[in-house]
């Protein structure tokens, strides 16, 4: 993401047609490769099909950064990834994400702010904006511990459902620590939100726990990088998933009606493996499991993703 905060940067001053008074640097990268989805599904619609297929991954991206003055950072990136599924073209996605990034170091202390744009189609219409804003405070506590606490604010906007239209806020803190000489990374986070959207069907408060642990090694003069991560999502919603009629016997009065709060829990770990191939070109392996448990049954399904991409990075 620090990529294309850079890149927005820069060719902001380039479309005014100023010359920019500091030094910039960014790359870009393309990438192609294949995916297997067990149980094809709509995150943002709570839908799962049921069936499987297999996509083409197709990804670019590029980045820009600068420092105008000390300390000062500013940084741009734009990607775009494209799923193309070989039987179930009514589940193809394209999703492009834009952001711009500005912070300011204070010795061990870095204050910051960023803005994303998300730009999301489904069979190639429109499905969602997304637009997220957010302010930060990392902190330097020791050599190898880093810490980060943020304050977010989004809105969602759904092209042909508005109900689910949305107002997000939320929390976040995070913390990396270094080991093997910086080598390997230990991330641990939680965050939490609150969703009020149009609708009081999709109003809910959410709570998030997230592990990751990423290793950097050499085999035979190629860069490996090994991560194995996992998510744990809590959600309460507002509003009931159903109601239930009981009968009664007559001399009783009549059938009475009771009603269940919807939640849910959504667990998901991940594996990757990438090896450096060339200075250029990088092959990634990765499988992905996630679990849904939700008193809705459209939201309540398991799946199991596995991909294998090639990327040239310039």
């Amino acid at each position: 993401m620090q990529r294309t905060y850079r890149l927005l940067a820069s060719a902001a001053i380039a479309v005014m047609g100023i010359p920019p008074a500091f030094a910039v640097d960014g790359g870009a990268y393309v990438e192609a490769g294949a995916e297997y989805d067990s149980n094809l599904n709509v995150d943002e619609l709570e839908t799962s099909s049921g069936e499987s297929d297999q996509a083409l991954l197709l990804g670019a991206g590029f980045d820009i950064s600068g420092q105008p003055v000390d300390n000062l950072t500013l940084t741009g990136t734009y990607d775009i990834t494209s799923r193309s599924y070989q039987d179930e073209d009514a589940f193809d996605q394209d999703i492009h994400l834009a952001s711009v990034d500005v912070s300011y170091d204070v010795g061990a202390v870095t204050l910051g702010a960023n803005h994303y744009y998300s730009y999301a189609t489904l069979a190639s219409d429109p499905l969602l904006q997304l637009n997220r804003s957010s302010v930060y405070l990392g902190i330097l506590a020791q050599d190898d511990t880093y810490l980060m606490l943020s304050a977010l604010s989004s809105r969602k906007d759904y092209e042909d459902d508005e109900a689910r239209d949305a107002e997000v806020t939320g929390l976040g803190l995070d913390g990396f620590f270094f080991f093997n000489q910086q080598q390997t990374v230990l991330v641990l986070g939680i965050e939490g939100n609150e969703e009020d959207a149009k609708s009081d069907a999709y109003d809910y408060q959410m709570l998030a726990g997230r592990v990751r642990l990423k290793n950097r090694f050499d085999v035979s003069g190629h860069d490996n990088t090994i991560q194995l991560g996992w998510r744990y999502e809590y959600r309460d919603y507002d509003e009931p998933v159903s109601t239930v009629e009981r009968p009664q016997f007559p001399f009783f009065g009549g059938g009475g009606v009771s009603s269940e709060t919807r939640s849910d829990r959504i667990s998901t770990a991940d594996l990757s493996w990438s090896v450096g191939l060339t200075d250029v070109l990088t092959t990634e392996a990765k499988v992905e499991w996630t679990n849904y448990d939700s008193k809705l049954d459209s939201a309540d399904y398991d799946k199991t993703v596995a991909s294998l991409i090639l990327r040239a990075s310039f």
